[in-house]
């Protein structure tokens, strides 16, 4: 099954703040779409988010680029779903291309009641796909202590 999702995005002036760089919370709800389509690809149900975390906006986004938003399932739990969001933006008239922001996030699948249910479980292939995993299993460890 393919758990990877690529959503390709324009964004307009009316995105940006007094700057001109596109508002971060445009940005967050690209990152958040393709998580939650990545989520529905691997569980095949409804979600909603749970969580965001580690988000870190590493170069700001101007209306001119071209914003690629790609996501990849990095872990499951028994209702949860992990991804992993990279956002790279393209400026169209140079080419040139940059990472822009990145982070993880939680999806929880949903029944048709709105209720927790269980998820296909997902086995990591690589070493850095089991890198991956073992982190988003500590990242969850962390939030249960906080509860």
């Amino acid at each position: 099954m393919n758990r990877n999702w690529t959503l390709i995005e324009t964004l307009l002036p009316q995105d940006t703040n007094p700057a001109g760089h596109i508002f971060g919370g445009v940005i967050m709800g690209l990152m958040d779409k393709a998580a939650a389509i990545t989520a529905w690809r691997h569980a095949r149900c409804e979600v909603v988010t749970a969580g965001a975390e580690e988000i870190a906006f590493i170069r700001p986004v101007l209306v001119e680029e071209v914003v690629k938003v790609e996501a990849r399932v990095v872990c499951t739990g028994r209702t949860s779903i992990d991804v992993a969001v990279m956002v790279e933006t393209e400026n169209v008239f140079t080419g040139e291309s940059h990472e822009a922001a990145r982070g993880f996030f939680t999806m929880v699948a949903l029944d048709d009641e709105g209720k927790p249910r269980e998820v296909p479980p997902w086995e990591p292939g690589t070493d850095e796909e089991r890198r991956h995993c073992e982190a988003a299993r500590k990242r969850r460890a962390r939030r249960r202590e906080k509860k």
